[in-house]
């Protein structure tokens, strides 16, 4: 398919006796969100870990706009344009909003007259402002951790960090998990202002509500498999809930 930007095909993992994917597979599109469902233990964030380079495949194929491709490092996995936030965020507390947003990536400029760059703090707290606030998140202290922020706020944090460096692919594990009402409206808004930016994204999640709010299709995980992935247009969730729990509609 031609606006396939990602294709898994026959993915196996294998964690000693334990099976997490059994010959699962999953096509992404070109500006779509897909939702990842299934009950716990499915698969599904050892599907994304997997295409993340956080864990290597046992076996099958991995295809980015039709090139096939081995990941085997969360570095190789950004190369090619795929950023993940994980399910606990991955921030570091004691650091504030700029500072998580750039770790690792800090820009610098160099001083005069001399070899040795400096970090360019003031445009880095610029840009991760603006980039927050295009995301609907005003902070009142940029300089501040983030571990004093709601638990939106630092999602907001976390996927701005990889929206930042414009990915084209972006995985997201359970974004709105142990957060209040509002605050999910939030992120659902972001996610959607990050598909209309031009990212494809891939979501788990266990809240078919939000799925159906956000989603174009969905990809039903059990027992290692992929067993459906269809449109949500014109489905009802109790269909699809039986799907994931029963195995048929």
């Amino acid at each position: 398919m031609e606006d396939c930007v990602v294709r898994m095909e026959g993915i196996c993992k294998y964690f000693g006796e334990k099976v997490a994917l059994e010959h699962a597979s999953i096509e992404l599109h070109e500006g779509e969100v897909l939702g990842l469902v299934g009950d716990n233990g499915a698969g599904k964030s050892t599907l994304l870990k997997i295409l993340a380079g956080v864990f290597p495949k046992d076996s099958g194929d991995i295809f980015i706009k039709g090139r096939k491709v081995r990941i085997n490092s969360p570095r190789q996995s950004r190369s090619l344009g795929i950023e993940m936030v994980y399910q606990d965020m991955s921030l570091c507390g004691s650091l504030n909003a700029w500072e998580n947003i750039y770790l690792g990536r800090y820009h610098t400029h160099p001083l005069r007259r001399s070899l040795l760059p400096i970090l360019d703090k003031r445009s880095m707290a610029r840009k991760a402002l603006q980039s927050l606030r295009n995301l609907g998140i005003d902070l009142t202290d940029i300089n501040g951790p983030v571990r004093n922020l709601s638990g939106g706020q630092q999602q907001a944090v976390a996927i701005c960090r990889c929206q930042l460096f414009r990915p084209g692919v972006i995985l997201l594990d359970e974004p709105t998990a142990s957060m209040g009402m509002a605050e999910r409206e939030k992120v659902l808004d972001m996610i959607l202002d990050l598909k209309d930016q031009g990212s494809s994204i891939i979501m788990v999640t266990h809240n078919l509500q939000e799925l159906f709010q956000v989603a174009d299709r969905a990809l039903v995980v059990k027992e290692g498999r992929s067993i459906w992935c269809g449109p949500l247009e014109g489905m009802e969730p109790e269909n699809l809930a039986q799907m994931m729990f029963v195995g048929r509609a």
